[in-house]
């Protein structure tokens, strides 16, 4: 359908979409499992190894922390939607609430983030799938992209129904496995205190190691942003909202803080080894049948499924950001009954495939400064949300400077570590430039309007 729309003030609503009538094609199912799925991922089943390793059996503070973190951060996502109905995604309302410059740049910065997320993303899957099909490496990720990139371009529906049925996958593998871990405890004669405590105690790299470990945990919960943004698409988009920013984050401590837990329970963390799932540890450690197979496919699993969010995320962020003249017009245009961004998500997946592609080419320089900007400006966006909750929201304000005491500290644990320090040093700069981007458009936009 046609283009329509113009840049947005602050104060201004987000334009209607054509066909928005037609907008519920996701249900209240849909919306749930993406909450979950877009938060248990490999980061989960992969990266807490390393978080294992670091701070030993207090990384289960580094996960309550960092759950804490996103449990606020959904509140306040809960809260602007409520504030701010009818301005689209929290992008929209961190706008509105923050002004065009703000809005700028958390749009950006949030496409960004997961552009970079989605081509590593590619890499991983691609090298999952490798050794199964005898096909050279860039056509496995052609070939996963291209695929992940149709079920998008088909219909919303399409995505979640495939979402719901990938985190289905996620959440039935931690379930299980919870129930194995259960039955090796109360089976066995198992030295629990001895695997807890016998080796070092619980802080043996010392008392605020679990501070490290934070942004490892905090970069494994993100995502959940995702389910507002779908909700959008959905009958009742303001109670859906409202509804899995309440709970995602309490299912998802529950997910974490229970199989981690369990974890420590059976195997020492000493054990442990970076880069190795621990639930694949833990499993082979005691013979689980076929335990690499399974964790394979439920690691694929999840790496696809944050595929198919990302693509979908990203693609509706760049609907909106069109729509206010923060990203071409070319953009706005949609499918016929204004539910599929086309084009967008055709954009999104070419960015992709241009950051898997830099991987190769550019591995040290390009792809590495994009890799290592991601944890500031998750930092960034995350805080925007927060400081939007205040400026809209004057009740319980002390909600908001909660989170951002604990987000704080996550920073002081980022500072903390060398590698994580230069790090936020690269991003700031990042940030400094996409917002002078934003401000010299800002006033080149005044200029026309003014002339």
């Amino acid at each position: 359908m046609g283009q329509q729309g113009s840049t947005e003030q602050a104060g201004q609503a987000l334009p209607p979409q054509p066909g928005k009538q037609q907008n519920s094609v996701l249900k209240a199912r849909h919306v749930s499992m993406i909450s979950l799925g877009g938060v248990i991922g490999a980061g989960l089943f992969v990266g807490s190894g390393g978080a294992i390793a670091t701070a030993g059996p207090s990384v289960l503070l580094s996960y309550l922390l960092a759950g804490g973190i996103m449990f606020l951060v959904n509140v306040m996502l809960r809260d602007i939607a409520r504030a701010a109905p009818g301005r689209g995604s929290f992008i929209g309302q961190i706008k509105y609430a923050l002004g065009p410059l703000a809005g700028f740049v958390a749009g950006w910065v949030y496409w960004l983030v997961w552009i970079t997320a989605l081509g590593v993303e590619v890499i991983a899957a691609a090298t999952l799938i490798a050794p199964f099909v005898p096909l050279p490496f860039a056509a496995i990720e052609l070939l996963i992209l291209g695929s992940i990139t149709a079920i998008n371009l088909l219909s919303v529906r399409h995505y979640g129904e495939f979402e719901y049925w990938l985190a289905m996958i996620k959440i039935v593998a931690i379930i299980s496995f919870i129930g194995v871990a259960v039955y090796l405890l109360a089976g066995q004669a198992m030295p629990v205190a001895n695997n807890v405590f016998g080796h070092g105690g619980l802080a043996p790299n010392g008392y605020f190691a679990f501070l490290a470990a934070v942004p490892t945990a905090l970069f494994s919960m993100t995502g959940s942003e995702v389910a507002t943004i779908a909700a959008l698409e959905t009958d009742e988009p303001d109670r859906n909202i409202a509804r899995v920013t309440r709970t995602v984050a309490v299912r998802l401590l529950l997910f974490y803080l229970t199989s981690l837990t369990l974890i420590l329970c059976v195997m020492p963390w000493s054990d442990q080894v970076r880069g190795v799932s621990p639930f694949l540890a833990v499993l082979e450690r005691f013979h689980v049948p076929y335990a690499a197979s399974l964790m394979t496919i439920v690691i694929l699993s999840a790496t696809l499924s944050t595929l198919n969010s990302g693509l979908y995320a990203t693609s509706r962020i760049i609907l909106e950001m069109a729509h206010r003249g923060d990203m071409p017009r070319f953009f706005q245009a949609t499918s016929t009954g204004g539910q599929l961004p086309r084009r967008a998500v055709i954009a999104s997946a070419c960015a992709t495939l241009a950051i898997s592609t830099l991987a190769v080419i550019s591995p040290t320089l390009i792809f590495a400064f994009l890799v290592s900007i991601v944890g500031t400006c998750i930092m960034f966006y995350n805080s925007l949300i927060v400081w939007s909750r205040l400026r809209l929201c004057k009740t319980q304000a002390w909600k908001g400077w909660l989170a951002l005491v604990l987000l704080a500290t996550a920073l002081v644990a980022m500072l903390s570590m060398p590698d994580s320090r230069k790090e936020l040093g690269v991003g700031a700069i990042a940030l400094a430039c996409l917002s002078a981007i934003g401000w010299l458009k800002m006033r080149a936009t005044a200029a026309r309007e003014g002339a």
